[in-house]
């Protein structure tokens, strides 16, 4: 049976307008150029996040990575208690739901900023598990998703991660799982479709396309 493992934001959280602001607002402070667009961004947002934030200028000889991913963090939730969810996510969930096909998150944020933005989103409950990592700082989720796998073997299972990411690929090839990518995140159609995934607009369409599998395997 198939299991849906949910990148969380920029999948199923609309927050990429928020992380735009967020970084803005850090070069703004440094005198720094800013992002003129959110093509410009998802160009350059990269996994682990301690290469984007060389990448949009922030010198990390004169700051630390520590120093800048609390303030970065301290600005994105004071603006993010505004995120919701994408338009059609309830109604995606749901229909997996119906088919009897599970979701759970797997997740770069920390475990318990997880939890908090899905209690904000009320969806908490249509996820079978929350995963998140330990710390603030974005460097990976895979060793999260081993971790994990090891308390609750998945054997029988035909895993699928859908993200918005390079990094959502990745750990889907580690993991020997089936992926689909979504390009109105947090990274660009033309960077996704370097992965030979399959690429996809929204979160309806990765449904469609999971429930085409479910379908076919039975």
């Amino acid at each position: 049976m198939a299991t849906a493992v949910w990148d969380w934001n920029g999948t199923l959280l609309d927050d990429v307008e928020v992380c735009i602001g967020t970084m803005n607002e850090m070069l703004r402070r440094r005198h720094l150029p800013t992002l003129p667009d959110r093509a410009a961004y998802q160009r350059v947002f990269t996994f682990p996040v301690i290469d984007y934030y060389r990448r949009v200028g922030l010198d990390l000889e004169k700051e630390s990575f520590e120093q800048l991913s609390e303030e970065y963090m301290s600005e994105y939730h004071r603006r993010a208690v505004h995120c919701g969810l994408f338009a059609d996510v309830e109604e995606g969930i749901g229909m997996l739901q119906k088919s009897g096909i599970p979701s759970l998150i797997l997740s770069a944020s920390r475990q318990d900023h997880l939890r908090r933005q899905t209690d904000q989103c009320g969806c908490t409950d249509w996820f079978s598990d929350l995963i998140g990592i330990c710390d603030i700082y974005a460097r990976e989720k895979l060793s999260a998703a081993q971790v994990w796998l090891k308390r609750h073997p998945q054997s029988d299972q035909n895993m699928i991660m859908i993200g918005d990411s390079l990094h959502d690929a990745e750990v889907a090839a580690a993991l020997a799982w089936d992926c689909i990518l979504i390009d109105r995140g947090h990274q660009s159609r033309d960077l996704l479709e370097t992965s030979d995934r399959p690429v996809v607009s929204t979160v309806s369409e990765a449904v469609s396309l999971i429930l085409a599998k479910h379908k076919a395997e039975r």
